[in-house]
């Protein structure tokens, strides 16, 4: 056994020793780190990411996260997000500027082009929108909920705003939230060491999506692709982002042809939100006249 594969192990058995005091003094950092080691990433590592000067607490994450994550209606009862005719002229405009990527996607994976740019403009307006959150703070504050002593204090600060936080459903919501985000940042730690960049410099949406295509972690470094020919599959890069789209939504059983209820499960699997995929087949359909 290496000297470091002994220090690794040393320093896992100190988390777990150390961890009950901790847990009771300030946000569980020491139980993420440790669950992340758990995941397979290197202890020196998660130790450092954890540490509450490169992690903030930010319950701003959480609330959003638990409360304002769905897309909505343009007004009730809808069905639709609102979507601008101007923006369909830019999303025509982004299909021409972009012909030989998006065909390229096309002849690859059968997903067409309308149908990849209705998602992009939807997710990242066509790679132009701002994602000022960092995405380690992101994962590890929903994480946290995985304390309940934590969760208890999220419920006792926020419940006059969000008197659901006490509810039922929205702590068994908590919980689920806090197992996958400690997957998720497992994933990212992943991503971004085989990207080559500190984890801590990666930004994103408030739900920790990425990128043009706003891929999460995990999804990503399955169906990630590296279509620029650089040798790395990034999520940043709008050729690898959308090639890795049309790579997701082969393997969910988009086809151009296929019966609407295919279509829309295939979407549904891209974000599981009806309003979200009416939206996006709204903006599928008018490319399609756009175009003619």
């Amino acid at each position: 056994m290496t000297t470091r594969r002994i220090f690794q192990i040393i320093l896992l058995i100190t988390i777990i020793l150390n961890a009950s005091y901790i847990w009771a003094t300030q946000p569980p950092r020491q139980m993420v780190a440790a669950r992340l080691v758990g995941e397979g990433i290197d202890p020196l590592q998660a130790q450092s990411l954890l540490d509450e000067s490169i992690t903030a607490e930010r319950a701003d994450i959480i609330l959003n996260n638990m409360f304002h994550s769905s897309p909505k209606e343009s007004r009730p009862r809808s069905g639709v997000m609102e979507i601008s005719p101007r923006q369909i002229e830019r999303a025509a405009a982004f299909m021409r500027e972009n012909e030989t990527l998006l065909t390229d996607v096309e002849h690859r994976f059968g997903v067409s082009p309308r149908i990849i740019t209705a998602i992009l403009l939807i997710e990242s307006r066509l790679g132009t929108y701002p994602m000022p959150y960092n995405v380690v703070t992101v994962y590890a504050n929903l994480a946290f909920l995985n304390d309940p002593d934590y969760l208890r204090a999220i419920q006792q600060r926020h419940a006059e705003n969000y008197p659901q936080l006490l509810e039922e459903a929205a702590v068994a919501r908590a919980k689920r939230k806090a197992k996958w985000a400690i997957g998720e940042l497992a994933f990212l730690i992943r991503l971004a060491n085989h990207l080559g960049v500190d984890p801590t410099t990666i930004s994103g949406s408030f739900a920790g999506a990425m990128g043009p295509a706003q891929f999460i972690p995990s999804s990503f470094w399955i169906f990630g692709l590296d279509a620029d020919g650089d040798g790395l599959a990034n999520p940043f890069s709008m050729a690898d982002a959308t090639m890795s789209m049309g790579n997701y939504l082969r393997k969910y059983g988009w086809r151009e042809d296929a019966p609407l209820a295919q279509k829309r499960r295939a979407l549904w699997y891209y974000n599981r939100s009806e309003v979200y995929v009416n939206t996006v087949l709204m903006i599928y359909d008018a490319l399609e006249r756009e175009g003619r």
